[in-house]
C-alpha cells in the first residue's frame, strides 16, 4: 500500500495531514482484528488494533465492503450495520484519499522497460482502466433495468411511490375516522 501511495505525488501530503491517526478494525465473520495507523506519510498495518483507536470499527466483511465501494461512505458508514466509536473525520478521510488515488505507473515502468514501453503500457493501463469503469456502470443499470423490469423482483420507483402515498392516505383516513368514533362515543355517553 505504501508503494502503491508513492505513485500519487498528491497523496503524501494529504497522509501527512492525518499523522498519529489510528484506527481499530474488528472483523467477523472471519474474525480478524487488525490496527491501522498513519505515521508521516506512510500507512502502518498492525496485527493487534491500538487501545485508543482514534475510530474503531466492528461488523462483518460484507458490511464494511458495503461502506467501502459505496458512492456516498458516510452515509453508508451512519446507515450500515458497521458499529462505529470515535471520530469517524480521519476515517472518511483516510477513505477519500485511497479512492482518489492517482497513481502514475509510468514512472516506475519507465525505470523498468524505458520512457517509449512504459508510455504505451500506460495507455494500455489507462484504456483498461476506462472499460472496467464503464463496464461497471453498465453492469450497474444492467442489474437495475433487470430487477425492475425483466424479472420483477423489485417495484418501480413510481409504483413503490404509488404504495406510499396509498399507506399514507389509508394512515389519515383511518386516523380521521379513529377521532370521528371518540366523538361518536363521547356524544352517546353524554346524559339526554
Amino acid at each position: 500500500m505504501n508503494r502503491a501511495l508513492r505513485l500519487d505525488p498528491r497523496s503524501a501530503a494529504r497522509l501527512l495531514e492525518l499523522d498519529g491517526e489510528c484506527f481499530a478494525l474488528h472483523l467477523q465473520e472471519p474474525d480478524l482484528n487488525l490496527g491501522l495507523s498513519v505515521a508521516g506519510d506512510r500507512l502502518r498495518l498492525m496485527l493487534t488494533p491500538p487501545e485508543n483507536p482514534s475510530t474503531a470499527l466492528r461488523g462483518r466483511w460484507s458490511e464494511f465492503a458495503a461502506v467501502a465501494t459505496a458512492s456516498d461512505p458516510a452515509a453508508a458508514l451512519i446507515n450500515g450495520d458497521v458499529q462505529v466509536s470515535g471520530d469517524t473525520a480521519p476515517l472518511l478521510a483516510l477513505r477519500k484519499l485511497l479512492s482518489e488515488l492517482e497513481l502514475d505507473w509510468e514512472q516506475p515502468l519507465a525505470d523498468a522497460f524505458g520512457d517509449v514501453a512504459a508510455h504505451q503500457i500506460g495507455r494500455g493501463l489507462r484504456a483498461g482502466q476506462k472499460w472496467l469503469q464503464n463496464t461497471g456502470r453498465n453492469l450497474r443499470r444492467q442489474l437495475g433495468d433487470f430487477l425492475l423490469e425483466e424479472s420483477r423482483l423489485l417495484p418501480h420507483p413510481i409504483q413503490a411511490e404509488a404504495f406510499y402515498r396509498d399507506i399514507d392516505e389509508l394512515n389519515a383516513r383511518s386516523e380521521r375516522l379513529e377521532a370521528r368514533i371518540r366523538r361518536l362515543r363521547q356524544k352517546c355517553q353524554r346524559p339526554q
